[in-house]
């Protein structure tokens, strides 16, 4: 009977893990590196989506150059908000505002008149929330229900909101609404001083 020796039992396994380990973090790496530009590229054009959609601008769909173009012609970034030509050639402005939601931070761009008190509307930048839950927020019948509104707001049943200052809750995310709607009531607060309007 042949004993396995030392080197087939203690070494070998050791040599041939760290060889599969170099192999796959070379290719990881490999990867990594020829996707990073294309990565920053895409979180860029997304983040200029989202202030587009909180101003309410029109903007190509699929078609980053685009995105980029439309952002170009009628955004100017502030220091940490943006001046924004509306669509009908008034002035608007985005703000960005954050807090706490069910699961983790909230990020949303907030879209202003010039008078800071009607919105253009909201995009969702990151969250959390429970998917097919909370995470209804992402979804156009949420974000578009607060353009032309002027708040502070008011949650009420999905399905309910006539008023201009109620928003439309999310059927078993009442959490996630209620945050959503702190978050952009403090926003609508804050806006004034954080354009310098104040």
């Amino acid at each position: 009977m042949k004993q396995d020796s030392f080197f087939s039992l203690r070494v070998f396994p050791v040599l041939f893990m760290a060889a599969i380990t170099l192999v796959c973090i070379t290719v990881v790496t490999g990867i990594h590196l020829a996707t990073e530009e294309r990565v920053r590229l895409n979180e860029l054009v997304f983040q200029r989506m989202a202030v587009l959609d909180a101003a309410g601008i029109d903007y190509p769909e699929d078609d980053a150059e685009g995105v980029q173009d439309v952002y170009e012609q009628r955004v100017s970034s502030e220091n940490g908000w943006y001046t924004v030509e509306l669509e009908d050639g008034e002035t608007g402005y985005v703000i960005s505002v954050s807090g706490a939601g069910l699961w983790g931070e909230i990020e949303l761009r907030l879209g202003f008149r010039e008078n800071l008190e009607e919105m253009t509307g909201i995009a969702v930048v990151s969250h959390n929330e429970t998917p097919g839950l909370g995470a209804r927020i992402e979804e156009q019948w949420f974000t578009e229900q607060f353009r032309g509104k002027r708040g502070p707001f008011e949650a009420v049943p999905e399905g309910t909101a006539e008023q201009e200052d109620e928003i439309d809750g999310i059927t078993g995310a009442t959490s996630t609404t209620e945050a959503v709607k702190d978050i952009i009531n403090r926003g609508i607060r804050e806006a004034p001083s954080i354009v310098g309007e104040d």
